[in-house]
């Protein structure tokens, strides 16, 4: 349990300094950036996406526990179907 709000405040403290990131970004002028910095930038862009998903991904964890479902047990159970389908199709 204290690992999950490890990752919590974790995941929360990459949002605020990847917001803070985002308002520097915007005060500097694009031209004085260099190709390194262009590339960070990217790079925090598909961070932070991957962040969001994690986020979104655990209030999907929790709405299931909350319904009295197993998350995981229900994930498996529906890729397997998933991977059934897909298999019919080919």
């Amino acid at each position: 349990m204290y690992l999950n709000k490890k990752i919590n405040f974790e995941n929360d403290l990459l949002k605020t300094e990847i917001a803070r990131a985002n308002e520097l970004g915007k005060a500097i002028d694009a031209s004085e950036l260099t190709p390194f910095d262009k590339a960070n930038i990217e790079f925090v862009n598909q961070f932070k996406d991957g962040v969001e998903v994690e986020n979104f991904r655990n209030q999907i964890k929790r709405i299931f526990e909350l319904a009295g479902l197993n998350y995981e047990l229900e994930k498996s159970r529906w890729w397997e179907k998933y991977h059934q389908q897909q298999d019919k199709r080919d």
